[in-house]
């Protein structure tokens, strides 16, 4: 395994990990007293052990995945940071399931490590996998992939999980390949579509109109206000945490059940971007190895280009879904209370479960 460089954590850390070696780096000026604790537990009173000090802030440890899921905090001289974990899931066949712990609210909170997780799809889980997630104590999915999606490649059954949730919300070009039963048929149908006519011309470039479109109308169509109320009725009820919401790849239902759910919570609004955007930092590699297969079946530079631009992350995507919810109501709340049938109260409870002092 090659060195893996966790995505943001919280403000003024970093965390790298290169197979069972971890390394964690606070921010900091050196030549201060700093203490590591570390434990299993997203719990902070539960991480008793002391696990290394110094004057560095940098610390290197063994600690190897097959016995996490490993939290942290740092206390110095002067002060203590909240807890916080490792931003993507050390999986070996799901390589987008992560942790939405540590985004900073409007009022200065912060969303808990180890109850909301958000991935790909869980059907090729190794063992190793699905203890790793039972040991996470996982015990609700949600799950965005179509009827069809799911009897193609069903999730892994995990023991802890006593809740199954599935809700579609018909995202239209999300299922244009779904019934793909590999990558190269569902590269194949992609291209053949776009060299039969199936896809207006208006859109065949890189600027991503149609995912654009696609994501303003999962803001109002009905089979998507069928599916988020769903999901976020699922988080509603928190007994079900720590509960997970995937689709196939994580990158456009997730991503825009992640921006709800968050939204809903007051996490700012570059924090939700930015989370949004991971997911193509995350898949770069992938995504480069598809750009390759693609250029196998056509040389169409236009193809080419709005291929590409339908597996990518890029901000105005996610913000053009949150500019929406604006130009129709007053506040988020008005949306989640009269669209997606939330009461206040459940928000206000939901902020309570899933916030702490930042």
């Amino acid at each position: 395994m090659c060195i893996y460089n966790q995505p943001y954590t919280i403000s003024g850390i970093e965390v790298k990990r290169e197979s069972d070696k971890i390394e964690i780096r606070h921010l900091n000026k050196p030549g201060r007293k700093y203490q590591l604790f570390v434990g299993n537990s997203p719990n902070k009173q539960a991480l008793t052990k002391l696990a290394a000090e110094n004057e560095t802030g940098l610390f290197q440890l063994d600690l190897p995945t097959s016995e996490g899921p490993y939290y942290f905090f740092i206390r110095g001289e002067d002060f203590e940071t909240n807890l916080f974990g490792e931003r993507v899931v050390q999986l070996e066949e799901a390589i987008n399931v992560r942790d939405m712990g540590g985004y900073e609210t409007a009022d200065g909170r912060l969303t808990k490590w180890g109850l909301l997780f958000r991935g790909d799809q869980l059907s090729k889980l190794t063992e190793a996998d699905v203890k790793l997630l039972e040991r996470m104590g996982l015990k609700t999915i949600v799950d965005y992939r179509s009827e069809h999606e799911r009897t193609l490649n069903p999730n892994r059954e995990i023991g802890t999980v006593k809740v199954n949730v599935h809700a579609d919300p018909q995202s239209s070009f999300s299922e244009a390949a779904a019934n793909a039963i590999d990558l190269h048929e569902e590269n194949a149908k992609l291209v053949r579509q776009l060299e039969e006519g199936k896809v207006e011309a208006k859109y065949i470039n890189g600027r991503g109109e149609n995912v654009i479109e696609d994501y303003r109308e999962l803001v109002t169509s009905e089979a998507a206000q069928k599916a988020y109320s769903k999901f976020l009725l699922a988080c509603a009820e928190t007994d079900n945490a720590p509960l997970i919401h995937h689709c196939r790849g994580g990158k456009d239902r997730t991503g825009l059940g992640s921006m709800f759910l968050l939204l809903l919570l007051g996490v700012k609004e570059e924090e939700i971007i930015q989370d949004y955007i991971l997911t193509g930092i995350i898949r770069e590699e992938r995504n480069h190895y598809k750009y390759l297969l693609y250029r196998e079946l056509t040389d169409n530079e236009d193809y080419l280009a709005y291929l590409m631009a339908m597996i990518e992350t890029r901000r105005e995507f996610i913000k053009a879904s949150i500019d929406r919810i604006y130009e129709l109501y007053a506040t988020v709340d008005d949306y989640f209370v009269q669209h997606l049938g939330l009461s206040r109260d459940q928000i206000e409870e939901m902020k309570t479960f899933y916030l702490e002092e930042g």
